[in-house]
């Protein structure tokens, strides 16, 4: 039988859903899997098996019609030829039938695989993964398009969060015509990053460069964020509402929804784990810290607890999470043991507005007290008070200094760990309420924002002295900065 007649009995197959069971499992084999990470050890597998890795490559897998059995995982076929998988060919095929597509872009900026079309009979009846999340907008070769079984390519205009014209036009302010409400006057400082604002009660998100004072374009998301936390790793920002039982998974790049994850209660607070690419959501009324993965996009685990956690913090020091529970006032450590998790209290510290942690201790900021309550974490003891001004609501810890925001009182404290005292108390601004802290990437700075400044500083942290004060036009509720170079 030639090549041509063989397709034709294979889509024959096809037409009645013969191969579709295959290809619905989310996750490649195990033995597929570890072939592949021995090869790229840096690579992540998504919850539709999907394989990334860094600067933005991406690998589809495609399905055999049956499994076959062999000995070892070896090569069989790639384009360009004789190449290894660490070299990232644009085409894989392995001896047990599974291949890996390469997607890029094209000279149009549209993603696609490769334009071979020699390609072997096994690879052009391979099946992609159909509970995958194809890439917006990609461009299929006719030799391929076979592979897609009953998956839909999502246009751009369907799949993007972005505004419309129309949707733009209704946003707009009607007032004060000369300056536009939504204008972010960007400084030198800023030039490289790539800077995401939602605006106060808002649930738009806004992207803005350097070149342009109106957002280069806005996304929509499903109701008013509560936080929002960006991936170091790749495009992906993780979304908290105030009022939904949901957690979105936004790609920045692309503006797109990648993942949508129920809970169940609605969020409280979430922190950032960046060596492992995790996010840790609490749920007061759930009770519960999700371990949510940003590389395959689902959640990993779910530590139940007695109490009811709100603010949340993580440290890459010793992996111990430390929540702060409302209902009670009282800061617990959570500490894995094995394959279970053991709440440790701290102590009780009224009206909580921020928590942080390095090796030794935990820095509990209570903005009614006007105090940084220090916990030694060996002893699981309050070690010492230490006073701030007033109504501090804000912090981030950078190096061995609590860098905070008082908000009432319109300044900076400085706290140093390691001396256990306050270096600095620099006033800001004492008329501008300013409460939230942003850390530059790659920058030794910081960003402090306010939910009705109009305006932003842009402060060092080395010299601990403000670079810049900037007014703007847009009340910050949250901002996420990306390196734009790096990152988009």
């Amino acid at each position: 039988m030639n090549i041509k007649k063989y397709l034709a009995v294979i889509v024959l197959f096809l037409a009645f859903g013969l191969f579709q069971t295959e290809a619905s499992a989310s996750k490649l084999p195990s033995d597929v899997w570890n072939f592949i990470k021995a090869s790229l050890p840096d690579a992540k597998q998504r919850f539709d098996s999907v394989i990334t890795l860094k600067n933005d490559i991406m690998y589809i897998p495609l399905y055999p019609p049956s499994d076959t059995t062999v000995d070892s995982i070896q090569i069989e076929y790639t384009y360009p030829n004789n190449k290894s998988l660490s070299s990232l060919p644009e085409v894989v095929l392995l001896n047990n039938g599974y291949s890996l597509l390469k997607v890029f872009k094209d000279s149009s900026g549209n993603y696609t695989l490769t334009r071979q079309d020699e390609l072997p009979i096994k690879v052009r009846l391979g099946l992609m993964p159909q509970d995958m999340l194809t890439p917006v907008g990609l461009k299929m070769p006719e030799s391929l398009k076979l592979t897609l079984g009953d998956l839909l390519i999502p246009s751009k205009d369907e799949a993007t969060l972005s505004l419309t014209k129309e949707e733009k036009e209704k946003v707009k302010s009607p007032f004060n015509p000369v300056v536009k409400r939504n204008e972010f006057i960007s400084i030198e400082e800023l030039k490289d990053k790539k800077i995401f604002i939602n605006p106060k009660n808002s649930k738009f998100l806004e992207a803005y460069n350097y070149s342009s004072r109106s957002p280069i374009y806005e996304l929509k998301l499903a109701s008013m964020p509560l936080k929002i936390i960006s991936s170091n790793k790749n495009d992906a920002a993780i979304v908290l509402y105030w009022s939904e039982k949901k957690l979105d998974i936004i790609d920045l790049k692309n503006e797109n929804i990648i993942a949508t994850i129920p809970i169940d209660n609605k969020p409280s607070d979430a922190c950032y784990n960046e060596k492992d690419n995790l996010v840790y959501v609490t749920s007061q009324n759930a009770r519960a810290i999700y371990v949510i993965s940003l590389d395959s996009m689902d959640i990993k685990k779910i530590i139940k607890t007695e109490q009811r956690p709100s603010k949340i913090t993580y440290s890459t020091i010793d992996n111990i999470l430390t929540f702060y529970d409302d209902f009670q006032s009282k800061v617990y450590n959570v500490i894995e043991s094995g394959q279970e998790y053991v709440v440790q209290p701290l102590g009780t510290v009224p009206n909580v507005s921020k928590i942080i942690s390095d090796q030794a201790n935990v820095y509990a900021i209570s903005r009614t007290q006007n105090q940084i309550y220090v916990f030694d974490k060996t002893l699981s003891k309050l070690n010492k008070t230490i006073d701030t001004d007033t109504k501090p609501t804000d912090a981030v810890l950078y190096n061995t200094k609590l860098y905070i925001i008082c908000s009432k009182a319109g300044s900076i404290n400085v706290y140093d760990t390691v001396l256990e005292k306050i270096l600095s108390k620099e006033t800001i601004e004492d008329n501008i309420f300013y409460s939230k802290i942003n850390l530059l990437p790659n920058k030794k700075q910081i960003l402090i924002t306010g939910n009705n400044s109009g305006s932003y500083i842009l402060y060092n942290l080395d010299n601990m002295e403000i670079v810049k004060k900037q007014e703007s036009y847009v009340d910050v509720s949250d901002i996420v900065i990306l390196d734009k170079e790096q990152r988009l």
